[in-house]
């Protein structure tokens, strides 16, 4: 299997086991819990998670494609149970039983699209394959995220879904409508929702009134940036992490790994990042299955995602959400789920694994080029 891309995702969780201690002290100490709480409790879940990875990289990547439906009704019945249920934070219901059933729904949502399109052969720019059998499952993912409502995985959602249309050659003509109308209906859920049209107002406001609170946690991100300097001021020498980072274990530890690691601290991590997206894609373009293809393009990029949205936030460049940096923030489902996707990646890399997969001919396959997401090819076609 690729080794690279174990190697890079264990050292991303070592990194974030001694973020998190640095970053999680003061929080602890404003809660009367010991200052180990948080570490003790994070390492619980990297060993947690190691267990998983190992475990999803030993299972054939074929149980998923039959399974997909299934689990997408456990994490839409899950998302629902916490949207009724589940308790309040920062404006949205997202947990439940301590989990955020959001993030299996990712992947059960992904897993079924990808057995759709790789099952649609030569139908596969026909408006039933393009938008209806697609669509179904994005239609019930879109309402209960907006119901939640959690917009910032709603626009992953959107996205994986654009991506795995586009590679898998759908047609280009009911894509691009269906992009045009979904564009404008999300930006007016969005506004109609208060708790995030505050955020999306204040991060295009310069007032110092109720607007500027929204951005608090990001302008202090920002100084925690410019206070680490190329080398940073030193592991748990970070003053921003002290009250002014409320979510520093969490949504923002970037901004604490560039005050206590400076430029070459967060060159490491982009850096790092990079040599697992790009070994994830190889995985993809190497796949012997269209199922196996579309699965390593998404889980890919659905990780993708959540590095760039943590990042831009960090940095000011799109308003303020809460989305964790994969294998460094603090949290249990999304570093769960991370694991299993890479544990999935590793699969699809072993090259005996999906050979039960059985695929439609396509007559026309298009080749897959990681710079371009265009022109998808197989080695191999199963009738």
């Amino acid at each position: 299997m690729n080794k690279l891309l174990l190697i890079v995702t264990l050292v991303l969780m070592c990194a974030g086991i001694a973020v998190i201690y640095s970053a999680s002290v003061s929080v602890a100490a404003k809660t009367n819990l010991p200052p180990e709480y948080y570490l003790k409790s994070h390492v619980t879940k990297v060993f947690g998670s190691v267990v998983i990875l190992a475990l999803f990289s030993r299972i054939d990547y074929a149980l998923w494609k039959v399974s997909a439906r299934l689990i997408f009704v456990v994490g839409a019945v899950l998302t629902l149970a916490a949207i009724v249920s589940g308790d309040k934070v920062n404006g949205a219901s997202r947990w439940i039983f301590n989990i955020q059933p959001s993030e299996i729904l990712k992947f059960a949502f992904i897993a079924w699209v990808c057995s759709k399109l790789s099952d649609a052969g030569d139908e596969i720019k026909s408006l039933k394959c393009t938008i209806i059998q697609p669509g179904v499952p994005m239609m019930i993912s879109a309402i209960l995220l907006a119901l939640q409502p959690n917009f910032s995985m709603l626009i992953m959602f959107c996205v994986l879904l654009l991506v795995l249309l586009l590679i898998s050659g759908a047609n280009y003509k009911y894509v691009g409508m269906s992009v045009l109308v979904s564009i404008p209906m999300g930006i007016l859920a969005m506004l109609c929702v208060p708790h995030t049209r505050n955020r999306i107002l204040a991060f295009f406001s310069n007032d110092s009134g109720a607007m500027k609170n929204s951005q608090y946690q990001i302008e202090h991100a920002l100084a925690a940036l410019g206070n680490g300097g190329i080398f940073g001021t030193g592991i748990g020498m970070g003053e921003q992490k002290l009250g002014f980072l409320p979510e520093a274990h969490k949504d923002v530890i970037y901004a604490v790994i560039g005050e206590e690691f400076g430029f070459v601290g967060t060159f490491f991590v982009l850096i790092a990042f990079a040599i697992l997206f790009s070994q994830g894609y190889n995985i993809a373009k190497s796949s012997l299955t269209r199922f196996g293809r579309y699965m390593a393009v998404a889980l890919t990029t659905s990780l993708f995602m959540n590095f760039v949205i943590h990042v831009c936030v960090c940095v000011r460049l799109i308003p303020a959400t809460g989305q964790p940096l994969p294998f460094i923030s603090y949290g249990g489902t999304n570093l769960i789920m991370s694991a299993a996707f890479i544990g999935i990646l590793l699969n699809i890399s072993r090259p005996m694994s999906g050979k039960s997969i059985r695929e439609p001919y396509m007559s026309s396959p298009v080749s897959f080029d990681m710079g371009q997401l265009t022109n998808f090819g197989a080695r191999r076609r199963f009738i």
